[in-house]
């Protein structure tokens, strides 16, 4: 019987480099059929997101290994408010989903943040995922367009107080 060993780390944006090939290399995989038929998923727009978010301050990730292998990784930043934390990415490998470590990423993230709130936007077309997000306490806030390429997301809101 094997025993799957499930780490996580926490980085901020000073460490980017380090592990930039590995946020590549999950998004490459989680997206791929994404990355095939929209440009707005392409590999070069999401490197700009990417640098945007660090760019903004305040940039928090956590990457969740099994067996010393990426499984995922989550990520976010300050909004300009100050106030709220702007959930970016919280994305997973497909072999490791329905497992709990989302939600671990996720918990780990948010235990360093010192903001009143987080914000996700979460695809329109995913509502099983819109759903999930909501058992973890998440609320539904509105919809957003956050760039004229970009799909209709619902924006969803938790208080971390």
């Amino acid at each position: 019987m094997s025993v799957d060993l499930l780490t996580t780390s926490y980085y901020t944006g000073q460490r980017l480099a380090e592990i930039r090939k590995i946020l590549l290399d999950v998004y490459a995989d989680v997206y791929k059929d994404d990355i095939a038929t929209n440009p707005f998923f392409s590999m070069e727009r999401f490197e700009e997101r990417l640098e945007s978010h660090v760019a903004a301050g305040g940039w928090g990730c956590v990457i969740a290994e099994v067996d010393r292998e990426a499984a995922g990784f989550t990520y976010g930043f300050t909004a300009r408010d100050g106030a709220t934390f702007k959930l970016c990415e919280n994305m997973l490998r497909e072999k490791w989903r329905k497992r709990g470590i989302s939600r671990l990423m996720h918990d780990e993230l948010m235990s360093h943040r010192q903001e009143e709130r987080a914000e996700l936007l979460v695809r329109r077309e995913r509502p099983r995922l819109r759903a999930l997000y909501e058992s973890w306490g998440y609320e539904h806030a509105g919809e957003q367009l956050p760039f004229p390429d970009s799909p209709l997301y619902d924006v969803m809101v938790l208080d971390l107080r």
